[in-house]
């Protein structure tokens, strides 16, 4: 038992930090390519804005997840990881630019119900992708 745990050990921290670093790199273009600023946003309590990242944050974790648990090889993860953030990036462009073009000033208004739409609606896209990227 124990030598298999050492076996596997090397594989889950290199699976895990790559997921790291794939949510850090998520958050960070994410973050720039939205109008309003997320973090300045959460840091003054604004609701909305902590609603819409976290959110956003989960649909593209639960993909991610999906994509560890049945990719063939870390590149393969890593390229899924990838198509799941521009997914959920493309998710607030359409909603931004076509459905709802005040959004942003919406949530950095702290508009609740803003927030919750655009998280919600990232969440749920997400979940689909999720079941889409099973073999």
């Amino acid at each position: 038992m124990l030598e298999y745990f050492l076996g596997t050990l090397p594989h889950f921290l290199a699976y895990f930090a790559a997921a790291l670093a794939l949510a850090v790199a998520f958050l960070y273009l994410y973050s720039l390519a939205t109008p309003h600023r997320e973090f300045a946003l959460i840091r003054e309590g604004n609701s909305a804005a902590a609603i819409q990242l976290t959110g956003t944050f989960i649909g593209f974790t639960i993909p991610l997840a999906m994509v560890i648990a049945n990719s063939v090889n870390l590149a393969d993860m890593l390229l899924w990881g990838v198509v799941a953030a521009l997914v959920q990036l493309g998710v607030f462009v359409v909603i931004a630019r076509f459905l709802f073009r005040t959004i942003s000033s919406r949530i950095a208004e702290g508009c609740t119900a803003s927030g919750q739409f655009v998280g919600g609606i990232g969440l749920g896209v997400g979940i689909l992708q999720a079941a889409c990227m099973v073999p």
